[in-house]
């Protein structure tokens, strides 16, 4: 594929992004949802075009987000995780191919899911606070529930988002050469 044509196809899948980014500010009860639906997009990306064109592409979605957007949500949750985890998704899954251990790239995954979202609470620490059951904040195991329940929920999203890079790769991809 020539340069123009990733270029071309980039920066459609960084406008799908943006439009979906843009969603939460019609619909805010929905803001996470329409992030991670913002964060298959990418994928796309990293298939047809390589991590490289991908990144790029989301880190102008996620630029234009935070920049354009009313409600800043949906961009920053695109920006910190949803945004670049394909990418990192890929990559993990060719050294896991690579080295025939599934259990690393789980590791690794959870790993890197992990560290988002503790940056995340270091640098919104506040917001988090008041989203955060009372309950989970007064008892001392609190963190360590919400951690294992955000884990459950990224095994659920990783293993959903796996189906549907299946799906494009086998029913889509052949009908865009």
């Amino acid at each position: 594929m020539s340069r123009t044509k990733k270029l071309t196809l980039t920066a459609m899948i960084a406008a799908l992004c943006l439009l979906c980014l843009a969603g939460s500010s019609l619909l805010p009860r929905v803001t996470l949802s329409l992030a991670a639906l913002a964060g298959i997009f990418p994928a796309a990306t990293v298939i047809v075009c390589g991590s490289g064109w991908a990144a790029c592409g989301s880190a102008v979605a996620a630029a234009l987000a935070l920049l354009l957007l009313p409600d800043k949500t949906a961009g920053v949750w695109f920006a910190c995780f949803f945004g670049h985890y394909p990418i990192w998704k890929a990559l993990i899954e060719a050294l896991q191919a690579r080295l025939g251990k599934p259990w690393l790239g789980w590791l690794l995954k959870c790993l890197g899911f992990a560290a988002c979202m503790l940056l995340l609470y270091l640098a919104f620490s506040g917001l988090f606070a008041a989203a955060i059951p009372y309950a989970f904040s007064e008892h001392s195991a609190g963190p360590f529930i919400l951690a294992a329940a955000l884990l459950a929920a990224f095994a659920v999203y990783d293993y959903a988002f796996s189906i549907l890079i299946t799906f494009f790769r086998v029913k889509i991809l052949p009908k865009l050469h």
